[in-house]
Formats: C-alpha cells, structure tokens, sequence
C-alpha cells in the first residue's frame, strides 16, 4: 500500500490538504511507515509522452525496418530506448558487475523527458542517418 499527496509546510505545520494528510495517517494506523519528503518535481508532460509516441518510436520502426529487415512492435522500439536511455544502474557489490534497470518514462521530469529524445534523436542519426524532427517542428513524413 502507497499513498502519496502534495501539501506545504509552514512554521511545522502542513498548510494544504491537511485533511488528507490525516486521512493517511488513519489509513497506516497500527503499520510500519516509511515517510518521504522531497519537492515535487514537474513530470513529463502529456505533449512529451504525445511526441515520443507519434513521431519518434513510428519513425524508429520505419528505420530499423528499412536498414536492418527486421519489423517491430511499436512496444518493443520503447522497451529498447528504455534499456539503452532510460534506465537505472545495479552494482553487484561483491563482483562490481553492474546490470541496467530500465525504468517507466512516466517518472522521468520534463528535462529528463527531452534529454531522452535528444538521446533517441541522436541514435536515429548516427545509426539510420534519419533527422527525427524536434517537437513542434511543422513538417510531414510520409512512410512507404
């Protein structure tokens, strides 16, 4: 069980959302808690996540078809990009081997959301030699 909310403090004492605050408190009553404290950070936004989706995995599919034959899925293309941009790393600690953890988009914040398509953009050129075109960027792409 999770339960998260936004609130502020001031001079100690929550300001917003008081009420729910309580209600949590209720709703763990009798539990062991972890309690976590940190500014809320501004989440990818719905026009990222858009932009990912409709321009940048569609036109990794129509590359990696046309250069290497292969086809695939629209959900496959994303859990790539995760596991080669989007990831945390594990150490071993005993034999320091260290694995890649990919992890959802949806934690990333706004700045982490652009740096991964920068990070997808730039794999696009240097392995199709395909210019993705940035977000807003008024242009068509026709695929065969």
């Amino acid at each position: 069980m999770k339960a998260q909310v936004i609130t502020s403090i001031h001079n100690g004492k929550f300001k917003r959302n008081l009420n729910t605050v309580l209600d949590i408190v209720k709703q763990f009553n009798g539990m062991e808690v972890l309690l976590t404290f940190e500014k809320p950070k501004k989440k990818r936004s719905n026009s990222q996540n858009a932009y990912l989706w409709s321009v940048l995995y569609p036109i990794s599919q129509n590359a990696i078809r046309d250069m290497w034959g292969e086809v695939w899925s629209i959900e496959k293309v994303h859990e790539f990009y995760k596991l080669h941009f989007n990831y945390v790393e594990k150490v071993n600690e005993q034999t320091g081997e260290v694995v890649k953890i990919p992890k959802s988009t949806t934690e990333n914040t706004t700045t982490q959301q652009e740096e991964y398509h920068a990070q997808i953009r730039e794999f696009l050129s240097e392995w199709f030699n395909v210019t993705a075109p940035l977000p807003n960027e008024d242009i068509s792409i026709i695929f065969d």
